[in-house]
C-alpha cells in the first residue's frame, strides 16, 4: 500500500487500548486513515458517519463478541464492511468461518501478514463490486 495509492479507511474494533493505538500507528505507516473504537456501540456510531474500506474486528470484546458486533452491523445496515477478524483464541478461525466474507488473522501476527490481509479484503470487495 504505497503512498501513491488511494488512502484506505480502516475501522479498528479492539478493546485493548495498547493494541488499538498500536494498530492506529501501523495503519498510518501503511498510509491508511483509521477510526479506532473499543465497543459495539462505538462501531455502530462510527459506521453511521464513515463507511470503511475494511474493518479489523477483535473476536473477544468486553460484554459482547465479535460475532455479535458483526451481526449488529448486518442487522442495522444490511451489509458489513470487508472484515478481517483477529483473535488469539484457539477457536478463532472456526468462529470467524461463520462470518460471511470475513478473513481470519491469528494473534500474534506480523505486520506483513496484516498488510496482506487488508489488501486481500479490499481487493475482494472491489472485485465483487
Amino acid at each position: 500500500m504505497g503512498a501513491s495509492e488511494v488512502q484506505l479507511r480502516v475501522l479498528v474494533v479492539e478493546d485493548d487500548s495498547s493494541i488499538r493505538e498500536t494498530l492506529g500507528m501501523v495503519l498510518e505507516s501503511f498510509h491508511c486513515q483509521s477510526d479506532l473504537v473499543e465497543s459495539a456501540d462505538q462501531v455502530l456510531e462510527c459506521l453511521t458517519v464513515h463507511w470503511p474500506d475494511v474493518m479489523l474486528l477483535d473476536l473477544t470484546l468486553p460484554g459482547t463478541t465479535g460475532e455479535e458486533v458483526y451481526q449488529s452491523i448486518l442487522n442495522r445496515f444490511g451489509r458489513v464492511p470487508p472484515t478481517v477478524v483477529f483473535s488469539a483464541a484457539q477457536q478463532g478461525a472456526s468462529r470467524a468461518s461463520h462470518l460471511p466474507g470475513a478473513w481470519f488473522l491469528s494473534k500474534p501476527y506480523t505486520l506483513e501478514q496484516l498488510e496482506r490481509m487488508i489488501a486481500q479484503a479490499v481487493s475482494a470487495q472491489r472485485g465483487a463490486a
